[in-house]
């Protein structure tokens, strides 16, 4: 619709005009059509054109060539922006021919907390004669400006200054079983002030963590943690860290919950105003009753106004993951909308394989699912930590311009203490890829200058894997090239993807020395005292059988493990059939039985001190549900 608009308004301005250049310009919010803009032509404080677009979503501006314009265009709900076009240096004998530019303008709102407003001092757009025929967009800056309208996450800072206890601030925290460093996860915490009113109540996530905002530290006087359904036996040590996990309180459980008196010190030490935690999780579309991973399709992260703060793609298992996520803040996670035929539906499952929410919302050219960033079972199910996150860095290197690709360099990866993490080389267009590598908040990227052969350039050129300029380094003669990312940087040379041991696995052509006998733990679910499989437990095994089925060159052993609660045979009995029911649902779907053994060991291999007449609560009990994969080579 939008070509068909231009292709009319073209003709319609060729036979109604002689002005050699025209503007065709669309605007839009969150890729949404926006009316009510005002376009002026400015020459220094003149303005030569004035046009308001009224309900409608384009304009159209016809110039001449010799000159340089400036072009200011606002919406009374959004910052003022401007774009530039130069057509001072097009040659006489080019001048003859009617040149038709069209370019969108995608506007933000001015009071999203997510925006820059400052940038918008500069030019978004930067228009200009391609030297054949043409005025082009440089494609370069228009990338490098909009990336910096959103703001980077600052670095996680932690104040320890006890004057701060009088501001409002950010606490976080995080509770465990102190014996076995075991998390309590999901429970309620209670923050009292001295009189016993409750400031604020929320959950901890799956990993026991817990934040909440705009608290007063000085008017915390106690910590609760309210355990449900016996999750924590009476006189288990509990423990509060604070999120660096350099303070611990440690207190004993009663009737279901622990408390904890604080100190001075304490308030200070739970203040962290730069907390951020992960979210991710699986997608999975479903289409006519059959269910498919939502494979490497793009997943976007935006604010509550619909703002795309971050974008990332899926792996082979739907998986995707975002970090730097604030604490008591509305997120919308969405998918393009033209991804999904009518009818159709996109299921958004945790890490562990549990149902969390559908994508039920239609938001401009997306469907989505909205996430509040506090006390919620979604948020919650959706948590993870930096060890169950991958990351993937993609660039490529020119030496001083595009048509000099930097190949066969060996470019180092190291972590924020200069340690090598991994190496890799360039191929002849300059790309290089790091793979699956552990999550790092910040890295720097190092190039041998072997044989000075970078010497030969004044500068160095990073672009990302879609082409877009990251930045321009100065070189200097016989050193290495150093790269040291800015946070705001680092999101665009960097993929991250939620670890998965059978991602790994279904990757391999033959079986490595490192995974042989390796043993995978997954939450295969079912009811109390059957061996039906649950839902949940089909989405994980049916990771597992498309693992199986990329690569053919191993064989899995099955165990099936159970508590210690119940008769021990009967446990004994019910884990042989677990185990075997998981064999059938992966011979059922292709995996060939010979590669397949199953044994159930009941409570024979606890894990914990959880046996026969201990008095443990139900998160040490759930430790011993489990089943466990022996990854073998045939």
């Amino acid at each position: 619709m939008k070509r068909n608009l231009s292709l009319f308004l073209f003709f319609v301005l060729l036979g109604a005009t002689r002005a050699q250049i025209i503007v065709i310009g669309h605007t839009q919010i969150n890729s949404e059509p926006i009316g009510n803009v005002q376009v002026s032509v400015m020459n220094g404080k003149t303005i030569e054109q004035s046009i308001n677009t009224g309900k409608k979503s384009v304009f159209n501006l016809q110039l001449a060539f010799g000159k340089k314009y400036n072009i200011v265009v606002q919406n009374p709900d959004c910052p003022v922006m401007r774009f530039e076009i130069d057509a001072t240096n097009v040659p006489a004998d080019k001048q003859n021919i009617k040149m038709v530019h069209e370019l969108d303008l995608p506007f933000y709102f001015k009071n999203d907390e997510d925006v820059d407003t400052t940038v918008f001092s500069k030019p978004c757009q930067l228009v200009f004669f391609d030297g054949k025929s043409k005025m082009v967009t440089d494609t370069a800056y228009i990338t490098k400006f909009y990336k910096s309208v959103i703001k980077p996450q600052k670095i996680k800072t932690i104040n320890t200054v006890a004057e701060n206890i009088e501001i409002p601030a950010t606490i976080a925290a995080r509770v465990l079983l102190n014996d076995y460093k075991l998390a309590v996860k999901n429970q309620i915490i209670n923050i009292y002030d001295a009189k016993g009113t409750i400031l604020r109540s929320t959950k901890t996530d799956r990993f026991g963590n817990f934040a909440v905002t705009n608290i007063i530290p000085s008017q915390m006087h106690k910590i609760e943690v309210i355990s449900t359904n016996g999750n924590i036996s009476n006189a288990t040590n509990v423990t509060l860290y604070n999120a660096t996990k350099d303070h611990a309180i440690k207190t004993a459980s009663s009737n279901n919950k622990a408390e904890w008196i604080l100190t001075p010190t304490d308030r200070v030490k739970l203040i962290d105003n730069g907390y951020t935690s992960n979210i991710g999780g699986k997608l999975i579309h479903v289409s006519k009753g059959k269910k498919v991973f939502f494979a490497n399709k793009t997943v976007y992260l935006c604010n509550k106004r619909n703002t795309v703060i971050k974008k990332t793609k899926t792996n082979s298992f739907g998986g995707f993951a975002f970090d730097e996520i604030k604490p008591d803040q509305n997120y919308l996670v969405g998918v393009d909308a033209g991804e999904i035929q009518k009818g159709d539906r996109i299921d958004l499952i945790s890490k562990d394989d549990q149902f969390v929410s559908n994508l039920d919302t239609s938001v401009a050219s997306r469907v989505a699912t909205r996430i509040t960033t506090s006390s919620n079972e979604k948020y919650n199910a959706l948590s993870v930590n930096e060890n169950e996150l991958r990351m993937n860095v993609n660039a490529k290197l020119y030496g001083d311009n595009v048509q000099n690709p930097i190949g066969k360099v060996k470019v180092l990866l190291l972590n924020d203490k200069y340690e090598v993490i991994d190496s890799t080389t360039t191929d002849d267009l300059g790309l290089f890829k790091f793979k699956y590598l552990p999550y790092l908040k910040r890295f720097f990227l190092s190039a041998e200058n072997k044989n000075n052969q970078l010497d030969v350039f004044g500068s160095i050129l990073m672009f990302s894997n879609e082409d877009n300029l990251v930045k321009i380094m100065t070189h200097v003669k016989g050193t290495k090239f150093v790269y040291k990312s800015l946070p705001v940087e680092v999101n665009n040379i960097r993929d991250l993807e939620l670890d998965d041991p059978w991602l790994e696995l279904g990757s391999f052509k033959k079986l490595t020395v490192s995974a042989d006998n390796k043993v995978i733990i997954e939450p295969i679910l079912f009811d109390n005292n059957k061996y039906d499989l649950l839902e949940p437990a089909i989405e994980t095994l049916s990771k597992i059988v498309l693992a199986l089925k990329n690569n053919t060159s191993i064989k899995v052993e099955i165990s099936a493990h159970t508590d210690s609660k119940g008769n021990d045979n009967d446990n004994l009995k019910l884990s042989e059939m677990r185990a075997k029911s998981v064999v059938n649902y992966l011979v059922a779907n292709g995996i060939a039985a010979n590669r397949l053994t199953s044994k159930g060991f009941g409570e024979t291999k606890i894990i914990n001190h959880c046996k026969n007449n201990v008095d443990c609560g139900e998160f040490e009990h759930a430790l011993n549900r489990r089943v466990e994969f022996k990854i073998l080579s045939k």
